[in-house]
């Protein structure tokens, strides 16, 4: 099982998040629109698979995204879940370890400041979209439609990606923390 921690996370939290009824914002990215074949996460998931971070990084955005999509199915009308893209931003290093360096300069490029405003920005929102599906908030401050990240929205791969709480601790040899 891989891609489990901020999923798990929010097993763990969820009855402090229902009851404060919070709104949980996952930071995405645009990225996920380079899973050609979702069928392809199997083997590029998998420890020591060796496959590239060009690969590895939108593979696990698109997991995530699938994880946000199953929280908002779980948690609706008790928390509100989100998710948004920080932008393009040259500094954080992403490219570090693949051999890949984001030239600052690029058209869409974004500071570490801004694309942190991005995220703070999806906190307090209150324009959501009527549609359930459209959850994901660009860096530009706008509802991405639901054909750009399409995909995530089968909610068979949602349920594959998604496991419960006692799944993961079985898989993971977890003791249940009370």
């Amino acid at each position: 099982m891989t891609c489990t921690a901020q999923h798990y996370l929010v097993h763990l939290l969820r009855a402090k998040l229902v009851e404060s009824k919070s709104r949980i914002v996952f930071v995405s990215s645009g990225a996920v629109r380079q899973v050609e074949n979702p069928s392809d996460l199997d083997s590029q998931l998998l420890g020591g698979a060796g496959v590239s971070g060009m690969t590895l990084y939108p593979a696990t955005k698109f997991v995530q995204l699938l994880g946000a999509h199953w929280w908002r199915r779980q948690l609706a009308g008790q928390c509100t879940v989100v998710a948004v893209s920080p932008g393009l931003i040259p500094g954080t290093g992403l490219g570090r370890g693949f051999s890949f360096q984001m030239p600052p300069n690029l058209p869409d490029a974004k500071s570490v400041p801004e694309g942190a405003e991005s995220i703070l920005r999806a906190f307090d929102r209150n324009d959501l979209p009527e549609d359930p599906e459209q959850i994901f908030l660009t860096s530009w401050g706008e509802w991405w439609p639901k054909d750009v990240y399409g995909k995530t929205l089968d909610k068979g791969l949602q349920e594959k990606w998604c496991p419960s709480k006692e799944a993961i601790e079985r898989e993971e040899g977890v003791a249940a923390v009370e």
